[in-house]
């Protein structure tokens, strides 16, 4: 292990500040809910309302409730939340609505306390109340997940390149934006459970323990129920233990043995492996089943045939990903939108040799991510700030950038990484100005000319017009 051994803010400075960034985080939420009179709207609507049907109408069909949420949105002054042709079923995998039905339950029962109270609400899982709780949920659930992403990087590095590492994630990454104007949406809990998984498989001796293994599947399965991207990260455990089969054959050969592939591997790493993705294979039945019934055919769902159906010949092309575009582009490439994620993979490289297991691992995690998302038709990701789909790998790039900020050479490096994490913070903010006033579109393509120059002329102009009106 690399684990550092400063300890300069001690452990209740470090809490004062998860509290303080959740404090901000609730702060921008409610300020939003307030200002638009609701928490869920876009891809959320298509997550929330199956579960409203699943409760209240004992179904799966939406269209009532999209008939609803489109009425409900003039009432609050919000606009128009409901768009497009309205859907008999959803897109969208159930799992969120069923991570968040406590939270939702919440909802009802203080619902019911208000009208208790005098307050008119209905309690038919659709109003104000309900998408309160619910999207306070995402963002609790999101905010652990951090929490996680920081005692991974403890386990390796300082106590302030880990503290720095979370605060650049969670302000300066995608994440952010997920977790306080658009919570209903799934990247927050994909997030949380993704990083249950990684520190399970970092932190324990899971190919020793069958409780592990099976805690690692069911993980990794409700991880893939939220969002089916998910199960690609089932590649690390799988490349620890190739990665341990190789180093046995490496030692044998140094001293001399003989010990072919089929000695080599062990009867624990085929049933660690075996349990993990039987287990999270199973969790993918439901989905599988209801698929099959709304579609007709798993192969039949939207996600399969949308992108033949807009032109591009297919939903994806694997022979043609758009790597580059996806990772460097004005047009939601992620490291030029969120450049804190560029220092998280130099922040890999750079302890490689240290941590060569985790490092491969997470690269390859990381790589068919990436691969997945360029190979996709809408390789922007849609109405998206910035590579929202890589919000899953926020641990990920925590670990990376507490590496980065462990391993600079330079003198007061500590004060380097605050300047650096504040500056990219601060440049995210501005960015999100951007997205949410329209200077940038949502969707179409944008130029990184356009975004630099609205950045540095455009906005500070438009603060000042705001300030001084």
């Amino acid at each position: 292990m690399i684990k550092g051994t400063d300890q300069n803010l001690g452990i209740g400075w470090v809490t004062k500040l998860f509290w303080v960034g959740f404090a901000m985080t609730l702060g921008i939420f409610l300020l939003n809910f307030a200002l638009v009179g609701f928490g869920v709207y876009g891809d959320g609507i298509g997550y929330y309302t199956p579960l409203r049907s699943l409760i209240f109408d004992g179904d799966l069909r939406i269209y009532n409730e999209y008939e609803y949420l489109s009425h409900s949105a003039s009432n609050f002054g919000g606009g128009v939340r409901v768009d497009k042709a309205i859907p008999e079923y959803s897109k969208y995998t159930l799992g969120l609505g069923l991570v968040l039905s406590p939270f939702f339950a919440l909802g009802h029962f203080a619902t019911l306390i208000l009208n208790a109270l005098g307050m008119e609400i209905e309690a038919n899982g659709l109003t104000w109340s309900y998408e309160l709780f619910y999207c306070l949920g995402s963002i609790i659930l999101g905010i652990s997940g951090l929490v996680i992403c920081y005692k991974a990087a403890r386990l390796f590095f300082s106590q302030t390149a880990s503290i720095l590492a979370v605060a650049g994630i969670w302000f300066a990454s995608p994440l952010s934006f997920y977790l306080t104007l658009e919570a209903s949406m799934s990247h927050a809990v994909s997030q949380f459970l993704i990083s249950i998984f990684l520190y399970i498989c970092i932190a324990t001796v899971w190919v020793k323990q069958r409780r592990q293994q099976i805690l690692l599947g069911l993980v990794l399965g409700l991880g893939a129920f939220v969002r089916p991207q998910n199960i690609l990260f089932a590649i690390v455990p799988v490349t620890m233990i190739v990665w341990g089969i190789s180093s046995r054959l490496i030692k044998a050969k140094k001293i001399g043995e003989k010990t072919p592939w089929k000695e080599a591997i062990t009867l624990p790493d085929i049933t660690s492996l075996i349990v993990i993705g039987l287990v999270a294979c199973l969790m993918q039945l439901p989905q599988v089943l209801i698929y099959q019934w709304q579609y007709g055919s798993f192969f039949n769902i939207p996600y399969l045939e949308e992108g033949a159906a807009g032109g591009y010949g297919g939903s994806f092309n694997w022979f043609e990903p758009q790597i580059i575009n996806v990772l460097f582009s004005g047009h939601r490439g992620l490291f030029f939108w969120h450049p804190v994620l560029f220092l998280a993979i130099i922040g890999l490289i750079l302890v490689y040799q240290k941590s060569p297991i985790l490092v491969t691992s997470f690269f390859l995690a990381f790589a068919l991510q990436v691969y997945l998302v360029a190979s996709w038709w809408c390789w922007w990701q849609g109405s998206s700030f910035g590579g929202r789909m890589f919000a899953n790998c926020s641990l990920i790039f925590v670990w990376g950038l507490a590496a980065f900020w462990d391993n600079l050479p330079w003198k007061r490096s500590q004060l380097i990484g605050i300047g650096v994490t504040l500056f990219l913070m601060g440049w995210n903010a501005l960015l999100v100005l951007q997205y949410e006033s329209g200077m940038i579109p949502s969707e179409a393509p944008v130029t990184i000319g356009e975004i630099l120059h609205n950045q540095l002329f455009a906005i500070p102009h438009f603060i000042n017009h705001v300030f001084n009106r």
